[in-house]
């Protein structure tokens, strides 16, 4: 349920990190469907953002994802030829996304705060 009065903003801070609690946050605040369409749009614009960085390779399962004793080659399959760009892609990619994940529940809960102090 959206909560009665003031909400703790250090408590929404940390629901941003924790998968599930932030779509909490956001409904605590009367802000779900907002938020949803906030962090899909951003994450959706830099996943092509991404993609066009280091494109994703057609894998298939040829000898370059297998290695000497027939097992697949996770690490090429899910990272692809450059692991080191892919992982630096994600890291920047989530840093981003808890950025603004954060920056909007803050936001939002100040401004649900103060309607609380307002009327007092």
């Amino acid at each position: 349920m959206p909560a009665n009065g003031p909400v703790s903003l250090i408590r929404q801070t940390i629901y941003c990190f924790i998968p599930i609690m932030d779509l909490y946050a956001a409904y605590h605040v009367k802000k779900l469907r907002w938020y949803v369409l906030i962090i899909l749009g951003v994450g959706l614009a830099l996943t092509v953002i991404t993609e066009a960085i280091n494109p994703m390779q057609d894998i298939r399962y040829d000898q370059s994802v297998m290695l000497q004793n027939t097992e697949i080659d996770w690490t090429h399959v899910m990272l692809g030829d450059n692991p080191e760009l892919a992982i630096t892609t994600i890291i920047i990619h989530n840093a981003i996304v808890y950025a603004v994940a954060v920056y909007c529940i803050r936001k939002w809960s100040n401004r649900w705060n103060q309607n609380f102090t307002e009327s007092f």
